[in-house]
């Protein structure tokens, strides 16, 4: 048994190992490892893959007696094992094909040829046990084994004369047999290397993420409105990783920022949000920043850190960014980018939900508030004098009067969804001026400026506060109370005003309402504010005027919000 052969079979195993990290860094292959259903294109590139992989292992052997001593099954069974039939059949008739016109009419061509097939079936037949994972290195020795096995009897009964194809046989079958059986387990265990390698990143991200989170997750209830929890998240963050520096955002300026006491590497940080900061919002998407051009004034910053910045939704709308800075290494770690993902979904759904528990705190203030306000005995008293002083002097008023008291108080105490459409709410706000009609009579003047067929999703209850406010507080020195409503369409949205010609509020609670604090009075025009904000963000919330003796309040329903987005909206041009 030539010692030559030996060193050729452990050359050609240590070319394949070399190959075969080349493969595992080709997308297709990797997909071929990660994904189980390949479309036919990319099975049949990972077939010409592993087929190249065998026609190679043919011109690296070694020829002797007519015989090429190879480690072409390496590559075909695994391509069967790993890829299953049109991936393990292409490759076995590449390398088969090929095997059979590289030395046609030698000895041991047909036989090769035929048994190179027979090893890529039998990766095939042995794939679906393969994949279940029950598989370990000395099954997969002894599958190799026998297919070795397999090829030595397929020469035998191929190869003529027989005479001299079991002396080939006995040159080259133990060598063969031994040495491409540990080649195998090493072929596949670079394989399973990547997977490993990619499961053991993936995990650890998710797993720091999560042990990150669990410790933030109490300073997010409130989302991003405590400037002092988002702080203490922020550390947390920076003391539980990593991390050289750790900041968060709303999307206008930074509420946190974490690093090292004493780190003068980061003074220029607040000009992030003027560039990749902002570049990662609006476009919402990672980014990974590792350089920056010399005017740019992060350019030291950039010199010695990397920069992962990925932003924070609500309700599918960017409402800041988390922005992580590491040390530069040699080699760039994606698990760095797997963790900032990770915990900017987690923190994400904390601020969803920290949202929505606003808003459905905030609806139900507002929906009993507003309740009480319609259904108060005061209201309901003044309601019922004016229609019984109608009764006699104009009975078909009356009756138009109830009838319309009875459906406001209907439509009032049903159940409402969080958005309802603008022509309902309308609706619903015109009845309720009918009745204040009624009362003060031409002591209030009524008017509405809303095109025809202009219609989009407005939240439920936004407007009743706004109107009730300019019906209360709107009269003039003279007694004379007006309250018009107008709608209009925008480059931006739907913009919608209430406006009256009272004294106008005072610029103190104006301030309080705008600045996001409770003010002592107006609780209804702070509660509309807090939810346009919510809900709209930076673009939400309302606009307060008083000019040439009349007060407007407006606010925009924008064309980006999801009402927009998922087809729910309708606007005539």
């Amino acid at each position: 048994m030539p010692d030559n052969l030996f060193l050729s079979l452990l050359f050609n195993i240590g070319f394949l190992i070399f190959l075969a990290f080349i493969l595992t860094r080709i997308p297709t292959v990797r997909n071929m490892l990660t994904c189980e259903n390949l479309s036919v294109p990319s099975q049949l590139l990972a077939a010409v893959l592993f087929g190249f992989v065998s026609i190679l292992a043919t011109y690296t052997g070694i020829e002797t007696g007519g015989a090429i001593v190879n480690t072409r099954v390496i590559g075909v069974l695994s391509a069967g094992l790993l890829g299953g039939p049109v991936i393990g059949i292409g490759a076995a008739l590449i390398g088969g094909i090929h095997r059979y016109f590289y030395e046609a009419g030698q000895l041991t061509a047909a036989a090769c040829a035929v048994s190179t097939m027979a090893e890529g079936m039998i990766g095939v037949f042995c794939s679906r046990y393969f994949h279940r994972g029950k598989w370990d290195n000395g099954m997969l020795f002894l599958l190799t084994a026998v297919t070795e096995v397999c090829q030595m009897l397929l020469i035998l009964l191929i190869a003529r004369p027989f005479s001299s194809a079991l002396e080939v046989v006995k040159e080259i079958a133990l060598p063969m047999i031994i040495l491409n059986s540990c080649g195998m387990v090493v072929f596949i265990g670079t394989f399973r290397a990547l997977s490993m390698e990619k499961d053991n990143e993936r995990t650890s991200g998710i797993s720091l993420a999560l042990h990150v989170a669990s410790k933030c997750l109490p300073h997010l209830r409130k989302g991003l409105d405590s400037p002092e929890d988002i702080k203490a998240a922020a550390d947390i963050i920076f003391q539980s990783t990593t991390c050289s520096a750790v900041m968060i955002t709303n999307r206008e300026h930074i509420l946190a920022f974490s690093c090292l006491s004493g780190n003068k590497d980061f003074t220029s940080v607040e000009s992030l949000m003027n560039s990749h900061i902002k570049i990662a919002m609006e476009q919402n998407k990672t980014i990974c920043v590792s350089d920056a051009s010399a005017p740019d004034p992060l350019t030291s910053v950039f010199k010695n850190y990397v920069l992962v910045a990925v932003p924070l939704t609500s309700r599918g709308q960017v409402s800041g960014c988390l922005g992580l800075f590491y040390k530069k290494r040699w080699h760039r770690s994606q698990s760095r980018i797997v963790f900032a993902e990770n915990l900017s979904t987690l923190f994400s759904t904390q601020l969803e939900l920290a949202d929505l528990n606003y808003e459905k705190s905030l609806r139900r203030k507002a929906e009993i508030k507003a309740l009480r306000s319609q259904v108060n005995p005061h209201f309901l008293h003044n309601a019922l004098n004016t229609i019984s002083c109608m009764c006699r002097e104009n009975p078909e008023r009356a009756r138009e009067l109830s009838r319309t008291l009875s459906v406001y108080y209907r439509q009032t105490l049903e159940p409402h969804h969080e958005m309802t459409d603008l022509q309902t709410e309308l609706y619903q706000v015109l009845r309720y001026l009918e009745m204040e009609k009624a009362r003060f009579e031409e002591n209030l003047l009524i008017e509405t400026d809303v095109p025809e067929g202009l219609n989009c999703l407005i939240p439920s209850f936004i407007l009743q506060p706004l109107v009730e406010n300019a019906v209360r507080y709107g009269a003039d020195r003279a007694g004379l109370r007006s309250v018009a409503i107008r709608t209009r369409k925008t480059p931006e949205g739907i913009q919608i005003e209430v406006a009256d010609h009272g004294p106008g509020i005072p610029e103190t609670i104006v301030e309080a309402i705008l600045s996001g604090q409770e003010p002592d009075k107006s609780y209804g025009l702070y509660n509309v504010h807090t939810r346009l904000k919510k809900i709209y963000g930076s673009s939400g919330g309302l606009s307060i005027q008083h000019t040439d003796g009349e007060t407007r309040i407006s606010f925009l329903i924008p064309f980006s919000s999801a009402a927009h987005r998922s087809g729910d909206w309708e606007a005539a041009e």
